[in-house]
């Protein structure tokens, strides 16, 4: 089993800004993180992973769990979009990309072959610090289905499930 920790929020999250897991935890992030600590089982004995991203890492430390930064676990990448809020982007190009995982607008990763990259890089029982967008690739059923798969800034999550 594979226990995934979903990032606190950012500044950047709570105002709809593409690419917020780069920034720093804001206060409410943090709080929310620590509030995860009480239904953590104990990791000894189990890898710890924990994404890139400045918001990833912290998340782990508040929780006081110590494991490898591991670049495999990075976002998706969203090009020219990063920094910018869906009203900054064009339409049809949003439009295109929530509905079809295999366009990049934006020049970074397409959604497919974002999904396709994490499931390959996450292998075998452990703990996963992840970005939001890290953790609805590993749980949603495809890659079309990214979007409508819903989860919450600082959250627990159990992958019991071999990934296809």
């Amino acid at each position: 089993m594979t226990l995934l920790i979903v990032a606190g929020r950012t500044a950047p999250n709570r105002a709809v800004v593409f690419g917020g897991e780069h920034h720093h935890l804001d206060a409410r992030g943090r709080a929310d993180v620590a509030a995860l600590a009480p239904h953590l089982t104990s990791p000894l004995g189990r890898s710890v992973r924990v994404g890139p991203e400045a918001s990833v890492r912290q998340s782990a430390a508040v929780l006081g769990l110590t494991g490898a930064v591991d670049p495999a676990l990075a976002s998706l990448d969203l090009g020219s979009w990063r920094g910018l809020t869906p009203e900054q982007i064009p339409g049809a190009d949003l439009a295109r990309w929530f509905t079809d995982p295999a366009v990049v607008p934006h020049g970074g990763e397409s959604v497919a072959g974002f999904v396709a990259r994490i499931r390959a890089t996450v292998t075998g029982d452990g703990v996963l610090v992840v970005a939001k967008p890290v953790a609805q690739a590993l749980l949603c059923a495809a890659a079309d289905q990214f979007f409508a798969t819903e989860l919450r800034p600082a959250s627990l999550h159990r992958l019991t499930v071999s990934l296809p």
